[in-house]
């Protein structure tokens, strides 16, 4: 990975993630407008605030509220692979979690952190799949209740899923499909996932790989087959292809002509 890399999308205005190979000191104490969560892989960080201060090992996160003044020194000699995500506080609330977000420090996050921020910071990962990565990281770090009916649940699932088998090939993101049926992100992926065992960005490249597997019957060359089921390059669908099928599109191909 680079020595920094930032992802930032229009589409996603309320997140932010920057990513530093080789740490340094940050001594001055500064705050930010947004809350942010922190972690590194190697090393360790000493947080100070107002009145205390905390240890940031490997595989816990520091979630440090919007407007808390603060610093971090270096508590080893190598601290490397530091993550930020800066999160608009605003949105947090507009999920209707039911939360204070007065958080400072929350430990042992078992890499779901990490492995969230090599996901955003991925090339070629979709928008989609970020979003909703991103939003189900919120919904297991930051507790809630949330009730759904069964009858709107069972009804409104079968309209979202008719909507994606329609949709599944136009770069969508989550906001375009809560808009369509008027609830929220939270609910969408919570009635989806609920009904379906599948997160939405599963169930769209479940869709892509069946789309591709029909177009590999009809000759055409794999690059041209990925383009036109919505993948981002041939390795991406090779990727995405064997993990259903158990063998490359060449592989299938080559078994159908052969």
């Amino acid at each position: 990975m680079q020595n920094s890399k930032v992802f930032k999308n229009s589409n996603l205005p309320y997140l932010e993630l920057r990513y530093i190979k080789e740490i340094s000191q940050c001594e001055k104490m500064h705050l930010h407008e947004e809350l942010t969560i922190t972690a590194l892989k190697e090393g360790s960080l000493n947080i100070t605030f107002n009145d205390s201060f905390k240890i940031l090992n490997p595989n816990e996160i520091a979630i440090i509220n919007s407007n808390i003044i603060h610093n971090a020194t270096l508590n080893s000699k190598s601290v490397k692979d530091g993550y930020v995500l800066y999160i608009d506080k605003n949105y947090l609330k507009s999920l209707n979690l039911g939360i204070s977000l007065d958080y400072i420090f929350l430990k042992d996050d078992k890499k779901s952190f990490i492995n969230l921020c090599e996901i955003l910071l991925a090339e070629d990962v979709s928008l989609l799949e970020k979003e909703e990565l991103f939003v189900e990281f919120c919904l297991s770090t930051f507790s809630f209740k949330e009730n759904i009916e069964e009858v709107e649940k069972n009804s409104l699932s079968i309209k979202i899923k008719n909507y994606l088998d329609e949709n599944f090939l136009e770069d969508i993101i989550l906001e375009d499909i809560s808009k369509e049926f008027n609830i929220s992100v939270v609910h969408l992926i919570r009635v989806f996932k609920k009904e379906f065992g599948l997160a939405i960005h599963s169930y769209i490249i479940n869709k892509k790989v069946h789309r591709a597997k029909e177009l590999l019957n009809s000759k055409l060359p794999i690059i041209e087959v990925a383009l036109q089921s919505g993948f981002f390059d041939q390795s991406h669908l090779n990727r995405s292809f064997k993990r259903v099928f158990q063998l490359t599109p060449k592989e299938f191909q080559k078994n159908i002509f052969s």
